[in-house]
């Protein structure tokens, strides 16, 4: 009998390794606990050729997602600030708040994009001042922007 078996993980696993990858493991280990938990896959030929085809697909929309992404990325870095004016009171207090709506409709007037709610990190802002805006495109794409508010005068 065979003391090793080659499986493919579906889950992350700490000890084993992330999705998608193909490790051996003991017979048992596998056929006890991995596959009936649904942990892991038998890494057939079959299963391992459809395996490797899936993550080409996958690669391929992970570059051209990421070509994207730094087209945007380069137009995001042509906006030095971004200016909102708001109704303030006595004390340089904003009335309401600064919503994602109206930096997201600054961003696509200034450079033609649409961004997502997601994608902003928005300070909490109470005064009028200059506020660091921060964009989060992917996990290594961080954009910083300056966000002015000023008091709008009625």
């Amino acid at each position: 009998m065979k003391k090793k078996i080659t499986v493919i993980l579906k889950k992350n696993l700490v000890n084993l390794g992330s999705v998608g990858s193909i490790v051996k493991v003991s017979y048992g280990y596998a056929f006890n606990y991995l596959i009936p938990c649904n942990f892991a896959d038998l890494a057939t030929a079959g299963i391992l050729k459809h395996y490797q085809m899936f993550s080409n697909i996958r690669q391929k929309k992970l570059n051209k997602i990421k070509g994207k992404f730094q087209i945007l990325a380069q137009k995001l870095n042509k906006i030095t600030k971004i200016s909102i004016k708001k109704k303030v009171g006595n004390t340089n207090q904003i009335f309401g708040s600064v919503s994602d709506k109206e930096i997201i409709s600054n961003i696509l007037y200034l450079t033609g994009e649409r961004l997502d709610k997601k994608n902003l990190y928005i300070p909490n802002i109470k005064k009028i001042g200059i506020y660091s805006l921060d964009i989060i495109l992917t996990n290594e794409m961080r954009i910083r922007i300056k966000l002015q508010i000023f008091p709008a005068f009625i």
